[in-house]
Order: structure tokens, then sequence, then C-alpha cells
């Protein structure tokens, strides 16, 4: 990890005496001053003049990470180590995407009314025979229910790592999860303002006034969509890191994974997206659930243990 974190424990399997412990103790201590404790220089030369070695120090220094700390108590947790000048930018650049969509004014281009006289119909020829089929869909209850199952999805996801890791942690691994979260919803703005599709609403004559709105013009992809499979994908990565092996990670893959497939199902009965958008939000969604969580490393790792007469590994934890 990075030299500004510190070491805070270390767990050692062993297998042949307490031996094994000893000297994943030392190999813990005698790693500490060299890769945590201070930054990482080139070794020296024999007469390097010392104040450039001073400098080079210095320098190492203010390009280190700052980590930000989670609870140091569980050496096993939590899932990723976050730093300050990562991911709080992250953050705050997901957010300014995800209001994007809500500076848009113009309407849709087709589909619109004047009074109560749709002025220039949408043309269902212009879909694909996919698409054709939801095409004039409108249902305000599925439109409310593909909401309730956004926030299901998102909830439970975070009840689930304060369950299994307790505040500090969960939190901790949350933020990744929040980032996976804006990142998905950034694409999405993206590529919905670029398309600037019609909903299959202005397809038909339903709608009323949302037919006017520049929402209207924001079907391809489908945002719902890809928050929701990056949300439950991010969250299966999270305890597969935090339980390699267990079977609770195929509870979370089924329950999240059906939790986001009814939230895009909601969006095309609820005439606010066709089926090519929201297959288009599950593949950015889960995508972007892949990818952020695994450009965080672990605070954890497993130093080998070997010498004469022991073996083992030595689990260190760094934060």
């Amino acid at each position: 990890m990075r030299a500004a974190t510190a070491v805070c424990s270390a767990l050692v399997l062993t297998w042949v005496g307490p031996v094994g412990a000893a000297r994943a103790e030392a190999i813990a201590a005698e790693d500490a001053p060299k890769t945590v404790d201070a930054p990482t220089i080139a070794t020296p030369s024999l007469d390097a003049p010392p104040m450039k070695v001073d400098a080079a120090e210095k320098t190492a220094k203010a390009a280190a990470l700052t980590p930000i700390l989670p609870s140091p108590r569980n050496p096993l947790r939590p899932a990723f180590q976050l730093y300050a000048e990562i991911d709080l930018p992250i953050l705050a650049v997901g957010l300014v995407f995800a209001e994007a969509r809500l500076v848009r004014s113009q309407p849709a281009f087709c589909g619109t009314t004047v009074g109560t006289t749709i002025a220039l119909p949408c043309n269902r020829g212009d879909l694909n025979a996919l698409d054709r089929t939801t095409a004039g869909y409108w249902s305000p209850g599925w439109q409310t229910a593909s909401d309730y199952g956004l926030y299901a999805v998102g909830v439970g996801a975070a009840a689930l790592l304060f369950a299994d890791e307790g505040i500090l942690p969960g939190l901790n691994d949350s933020v990744v999860v929040a980032e996976s979260a804006l990142a998905a919803t950034a694409v999405a703005s993206i590529m919905t303002l670029a398309a600037g599709r019609p909903r299959p609403f202005l397809y038909g004559d339903k709608g009323g006034s949302a037919r006017n709105g520049a929402d209207a013009g924001l079907s391809f992809l489908s945002s719902h969509t890809a928050i929701s499979f990056a949300i439950a994908t991010s969250t299966l990565v999270t305890m597969r890191r935090l339980h390699p092996g267990s079977k609770l990670t195929w509870i979370v893959a089924g329950v999240g994974g059906a939790i986001a497939t009814f939230v895009a199902t909601a969006r095309v009965l609820g005439g606010m997206h066709f089926i090519t958008d929201v297959v288009g939000g599950a593949v950015v969604g889960t995508s972007i659930g892949v990818i952020v969580p695994s450009l965080h490393g672990s605070p954890v790792s497993i130093v080998p243990v070997a010498g004469d007469g022991q073996h083992g590994l030595a689990l260190v934890t760094r934060f």
C-alpha cells in the first residue's frame, strides 16, 4: 500500500509451530519502516548529497496519497482502501454529472403537443422491430414501482454492508458502491443527452404534460437500470472480497440481480424506456459495478512466511 499508510495488525496462519508466527511478526516489523511509515524513494548512491536525498524524501512525502481511515479494529474489514485525493473528487464529479439531465431545457423533437393536439407525432416506423412492441406504453404506477425498486436496491446494499461490517467499515465500503452508482449515472446522462431519443409514450397519445417536458427526449439509455445494476454488482464484488468462497455471495447476486431486473422491467412497462434502453443500461451498470470496485485496492495483504523448520502465511492489514 501507499507510504502514508500504517501497519495496524497481523494475523498469522501457520502449520508448523509458533516459529512461523514469530517470523511473520518480524517480517511485518521490518516491512513497516520501508513501505509504510516513510515515503519510498530510490536507494541513493553512497556519495549522494544529503540535501538532495532530503529533498527527494520531501517530494515523495508530498506526493503520497492521504488514506481515509476506517476502523482498524478488525483486520479483515473493510474491503476497500479509500484515499482523499482519489475518492472525494470522484464523488464530486459524479454528483455534478448526475445533475446534467436537469439542465436540459429543450423538449423531444417529436410527439409534443399544442394544447391537447399532438403537433408532431413520433413515427413508429423509425423504431427497430423489438422496440416497436412497446411503443406507446404509459403507466404512472409502473414508473413509481421502478423508483421504489431503485431505492430498495440502494438501501438494501447499504444495510447489508453496515450489518456485515459495522458502521465505519460499512460506511467506507458504501462509498465505493456510491461511486459505482454515480459513475453509472454520469455515463447514462452523457448518452441520453447525446442520443436525444424520444421516450416510448411519445409514440402514442398518452403522457399529458410530460410530453412537452425536457425529460421526454431522454430515453436511451435507462439511468434507473444502469444505477440499479451498478449498485447490485458493486455490492456483489464487495461481498466476494469480504467472504471469498461463501454461498452468501450467490444470495447477494440473486437478490440484487432480481431487484435490478425488476427496475428495468418496470421502466419498460411504465413507458419510460424501450427494451434496448434497459438492456444498454444493464450492460453499462454491470460493467461499471465491476470496474469501480476493482480500481480500489484492499487494505489487506498476505505475506508468505518461509524459513528453517517453519512455514505459514502472515495476513497484514494496512490503513
